[in-house]
């Protein structure tokens, strides 16, 4: 006999964090292209009409997921280094949080609306800046380019995750280069065995040095 009210397990009680949290935990599963209100619904076990209580809509519902998914990220103290390892450790935690749900990171590209964890990490690379020497115009512009090279990095670690075997990917680029013809890309091919060499820690840490180094220059 099925149970009755009183012996069934009671349901959770429905929260703007539990709609939040199952929305991430879908992005984990599927990705974020196939999270809807119906399928988050389903995951909290209510009607879909019952999320809009909590939120607006599925834009703001996303925007939400992001912020949660770097929820956990510690900044830096003084005990990490100067101003720029304290910068760098920052900008790896912040793309190592969203690498950690998918590509949850494309969220960030396209929806201007930062939360309140995603303003947290902002108002630190900021700050950091700022203690750099860095001028408060090349600051607030290299804000948005941190957000993003934080994105897109997070993004392509996100892939590296993936099913594919590690190698996967630089070999499938490999065999696209050496198929190409020496005559129309020439440098391509010459630079063929480069365009793929290191690991992606290495490079991720060129990159953000180099990043680093520009502002640094044009500040200047």
């Amino acid at each position: 006999m099925p149970g009755s009210p009183r012996t069934r397990p009671a349901k959770p009680a429905l929260s703007r964090e539990s709609i939040v949290a199952a929305a991430l935990e879908l992005v984990d599963e599927l990705g974020s292209a196939a999270v809807s209100m119906r399928r988050v619904a389903t995951a909290v076990d209510t009607a879909p009409a019952s999320l809009y209580v909590y939120v607006a809509d599925r834009q703001e519902l996303m925007a939400l997921a992001h912020d949660l998914a770097v929820s956990g990220v510690e900044l830096p103290t003084d005990a990490d280094g100067n101003w720029r390892t304290r910068l760098e450790l920052l900008v790896k935690r912040a793309v190592d949080a969203l690498a950690a749900h998918g590509d949850i990171a494309a969220v960030g590209l396209t929806d201007l609306t930062p939360g309140p964890n995603s303003l947290r990490i902002t108002e630190e690379v900021l700050r950091l800046l700022r203690v750099g020497g860095i001028a408060d115009e090349a600051c607030a512009w290299a804000a948005d380019l941190f957000g993003q090279y934080i994105a897109s990095s997070a993004l392509e670690e996100a892939t590296s995750r993936g099913e594919q075997p590690p190698g996967a990917v630089a070999a499938q680029l490999d065999a696209v280069h050496t198929a190409l013809s020496a005559e129309d890309y020439p440098t391509i091919r010459a630079l063929a065995p480069l365009l793929t060499s290191g690991d992606s820690a290495s490079r991720a840490a060129w990159k953000l040095r180099v990043l680093i180094d520009g502002i640094l220059a044009q500040s200047r």
